[in-house]
């Protein structure tokens, strides 16, 4: 709780310090951007090209930083959420089908949790730097690939368990993915706390 206190006044101040001048709010090193974000926010960015963006650049980085604490603390429940979904996975593989309808529910609260989060980060503006060099955060970047991919993968394999004819490979399927996706979002987590 402290250390998410200290995070938070850091993050505001190295904010208010970088936003004292627009001339240096530019984007260091756009070559290195995210090829997402340089088709939202690139020059010729769709959301650039339909006037969605702020008005000035400080406006974009303090949307930024807003957006990226609010993907925090929505990743935070959305991991939660996911263990919590994957313990009653493994008690509906092991027989017990006593929470099914508490699977069900809570897999929908759960994808949507987690695509709300996906959502902000995606979509947040550009950052201040990029860099070539591989870092935390990009390996980061790189983990959400796999488990927003995993995300979109286990509500169709968990549909397909009822559907189909060999329902061991279906609920081995489902598990595959789920488990690599909850061990991609664990350690895309575990990043955002180490040093770059």
């Amino acid at each position: 709780m402290i250390a998410n206190y200290l995070n938070k006044v850091l993050l505001i101040c190295f904010s208010l310090i970088c936003l004292k001048g627009q001339d240096q709010l530019d984007i260091k090193n756009a070559e290195y951007m995210p090829f997402h974000t340089k088709i939202l926010w690139g020059e010729n960015g769709l959301i650039r090209k339909t006037n969605l963006a702020p008005a000035t650049r400080k406006e974009e980085v303090e949307l930024r930083v807003k957006m990226l604490q609010t993907h925090q603390k929505l990743a935070l429940l959305s991991l939660g959420l996911l263990a919590y979904q994957y313990s009653l996975g493994l008690e509906l593989a092991d027989g017990d089908y006593s929470n099914l309808s508490s699977h069900k529910t809570f897999s929908k609260v759960t994808w949507s949790a987690y695509m709300t989060s996906a959502s902000l980060s995606y979509f947040a503006p550009p950052a201040l730097i990029y860099e070539k060099r591989v870092s935390s955060m990009k390996i980061h970047r790189w983990l959400s690939y796999i488990h927003f991919a995993g995300m979109m993968s286990i509500p169709v394999l968990g549909k397909n368990i009822s559907n189909s004819t060999n329902r061991l490979t279906a609920i081995a399927s489902h598990q595959d993915v789920a488990t690599a996706t909850l061990v991609s979002m664990i350690l895309s987590g575990l990043l955002t706390i180490l040093p770059y």
